[in-house]
Formats: structure tokens, C-alpha cells, sequence
């Protein structure tokens, strides 16, 4: 019973860790505007037709690696 409780704050505390991460990856498109789509190898965003991100849900195991352009204009 323990190592399950500890085993759920540990996901929660990762899932935590990574909701305070996920700005940069949903800022990389505003700060570049010829990109349509990018990834942290988590969250795969996508540049909306009004300009804005929209972005996946990420699952509380990944780890988030450096942004990247997968698609530009």
C-alpha cells in the first residue's frame, strides 16, 4: 500500500513538474511566427488558422527534450 502511494505522488509530482514546462513549448510559435508546427518530443503544437497554438495532451511519463519545427511556411 506504501510503495503505491509513493509511486502516485511520484506521477503527480512528475505531471507537475512537467505543467510548469509546457509554456516554452507553446511559446516557441510565437517567437517563431514561419513555424506550423513544432514538438518537445511530449507536446506536439500546431499554429491555428487566428495565429494562436493549440497543443496535444502529454502524458505524465514524457520528458520534454529541446523544441523543434517540424513544418514551416
Amino acid at each position: 500500500m506504501i510503495a503505491r502511494a509513493a509511486f502516485a505522488l511520484t506521477l503527480l509530482c512528475a505531471s507537475m513538474a512537467h505543467a510548469a514546462e509546457e509554456k516554452p513549448a507553446q511559446a516557441y510559435g510565437e517567437d517563431h511566427p514561419a513555424c506550423l508546427e513544432w514538438t518537445d518530443g511530449c507536446l506536439v503544437c500546431a499554429r491555428l488558422e487566428d495565429g494562436s497554438a493549440g497543443c496535444s495532451m502529454v502524458g505524465a511519463a514524457c520528458l520534454p527534450a529541446a523544441v523543434s519545427c517540424l513544418k514551416s511556411k
